[in-house]
């Protein structure tokens, strides 16, 4: 608790006197990060840095966390939506690039995404941002447009494979709310399957007796 003390005097000190430079902003983030061992260290910076006035400040706590690999307190998901709306573009890379390492998902987190996504498309996009590596805004852009189709993609998986259990009829998660239209379709539908199939497994199933030819004996003239 003391060195995290001392470390947040230093950072407000550097920060007063507008010495913080680029070097000492990572070096910073990883002091911080070797001191957030538990949930409950990762609220404690999240509570005094993640809406600092100093952007660079910001940074460093975003930074923090993500080296700490630390992202079960609950705190860190709505301070990430705050950031991802961030006046400074470099605040909302780094914000994203969290939600992007994690998948972490709600909500919240994708209309956040979706915002600062606007209307951005890929990949077009993506070769510009790779080639204006300065552009930070358009940085930020891209990956929230990724970590979006990322967790629209992984509904989609989980409800189609909702959609295949239920048709099998033995679902547990319905897709669709018990009594409504869809849930009432999905189960008609599953029945007509299921008899179906055991009139086709009752059905008489034909077979047939190869017939061998026979030798025709006696006067031919009779067979014409």
């Amino acid at each position: 608790m003391l060195r995290y003390h001392i470390l947040l005097f230093k950072l407000n000190r550097l920060v007063s006197r507008n010495k913080l430079s680029g070097v000492e902003e990572i070096s910073l983030a990883g002091q911080l990060a070797e001191m957030i061992d538990s949930a409950n260290a990762a609220a404690r910076v999240i509570a005094d840095l993640a809406d600092h006035a100093n952007p660079q400040v910001r940074r460093i706590a975003l930074n923090a966390i993500r080296r700490s690999r630390q992202f079960s307190s609950p705190e860190l998901q709505p301070a990430l939506v705050r950031r991802m709306a961030d006046a400074e573009a470099a605040v909302r890379h780094d914000a994203v690039w969290i939600v992007q390492e994690t998948r972490m998902d709600s909500a919240e987190l994708r209309a956040a995404l979706r915002r600062l996504a606007g209307k951005l498309q890929l990949p077009w996009d993506a070769e510009r941002a790779r080639a204006n590596p300065g552009d930070t805004a358009l940085a930020a852009q891209v990956r929230a447009r990724m970590a979006l189709d990322k967790l629209l993609e992984k509904s989609a998986a989980e409800r189609n494979q909702a959609l295949a259990t239920m048709a099998l009829g033995v679902a547990t998660d319905q897709p669709y709310a018990e009594g409504t239209v869809g849930h009432k379709g999905l189960l008609h539908r599953a029945l007509v399957r299921r008899q179906a199939g055991r009139r086709l497994n009752s059905s008489v199933k034909l077979t047939f007796r190869k017939i061998e030819p026979t030798q025709v004996t006696g006067n031919k003239r009779f067979l014409l």
